[in-house]
């Protein structure tokens, strides 16, 4: 399933191997490990995007700052291709187009920069570079593979001389890390979905709620979900049982899970007992908490009478 296609240019082809160890990673509300012991970067992995301490998960295409005033400030096409190359969006995946109609997508963005100012008057624009891009496969039957991306930005103090846009646990500077959700934004706060955000894309980096989302075949252009079908997407994978934004989980916990459509189904085995059934509001029952002992701040029912049918997730603990 996690059968991996490269392409590098940093001085010549380059592949480094990406592993998952059992350090707690940043924000790990926003993460949840489903095999510890064995499982790729993709499902264990980094949990936050920044350049220089700066979050840049939310970008605007048209130069507009985000929350943290980071804004867009140019695009340099790879290689010094000419023809006045825009950066873009189209189903979930970067792409270049020139006035022409010309399109650059995939490994042809390899060596393509992303000018990225911080705030502040004398604050110059931060180059964040395309170093890799490697295609996954979707964790839904039948979903076309996902396109993600290795993005540096150079910090003399590193090891290579760069860093990568998603950091945490990161094993691999120049792992493909990032995958790119767009035209929608998420309130890491409340774990909710900003849907119609016209022009802007999500940076959703390795392990994050986002990512795993995206990759369970819930991208807002790459997918006909709807904004609460992948809200409830987040509250389950994060664990949010009361829709207030908390979470009961933490990274290492392992959890089952399928989806009402039937494209996400559980790995071959046994199940454990039913945890949550679960919609865009949260859980709409509780039976038994991935991680044993949990107490939540809410009131909900027991399982008994509920399935899949009556939400957009189920979920499991794990057999023991």
């Amino acid at each position: 399933m996690y059968k991996k296609t490269y392409h590098w240019i940093i001085g010549g082809a380059l592949a480094l191997a990406a592993g998952c160890d059992g350090d707690e990673l940043a924000e790990a509300d926003d993460d949840v490990t489903l095999r510890p012991y064995s499982c790729p970067h993709w499902k264990c992995g980094f949990n936050s995007a920044e350049v220089n301490g700066r979050s840049i998960r939310e970008l605007n295409l048209d130069g507009v700052a985000n929350a943290d005033g980071m804004k867009i400030t140019g695009f340099v096409a790879p290689l010094g291709l000419l023809g006045n190359y825009q950066l873009d969006v189209e189903g979930d995946e970067l792409i270049a187009r020139n006035p022409s109609g010309g399109t650059l997508r995939g490994a042809q963005l390899i060596g393509a920069t992303i000018l990225v100012q911080k705030p502040g008057l004398l604050s110059l624009p931060v180059p964040i570079t395309v170093l890799g891009y490697q295609e996954i496969d979707s964790w839904a039957a039948g979903a076309p593979k996902v396109p993600t991306y290795a993005l540096l930005y150079p910090d003399v103090a590193a090891l290579l001389g760069v860093r990568n846009v998603c950091s945490g646990s990161l094993l691999d500077t120049l792992a493909s890390a990032a995958t790119v959700i767009g035209g929608e934004t998420y309130d890491l706060d409340d774990k909710t979905v900003n849907a119609g955000q016209s022009r802007w894309l999500t940076i959703a980096c390795a392990g994050s709620a986002a990512a795993k989302m995206r990759l369970l075949g819930y991208g807002p252009q790459s997918s006909a979900t709807t904004p609460a079908q992948r809200q409830a997407t987040l509250k389950m994978v994060t664990a949010d049982y009361c829709g207030d934004g908390v979470s009961y989980t933490q990274n290492g916990t392992q959890v089952d899970w399928a989806n009402e459509s039937g494209t996400v189904a559980p790995d071959a085995g046994a199940l454990g007992d039913v945890e949550a059934v679960w919609n865009e509001g949260g859980a709409l029952c509780l039976g038994t908490p991935r991680i044993a002992g949990t107490v939540v701040d809410c009131s909900l029912p027991r399982c008994d009478r509920l399935s899949v049918a009556d939400g957009e997730w189920i979920t499991y603990a794990v057999a023991l």
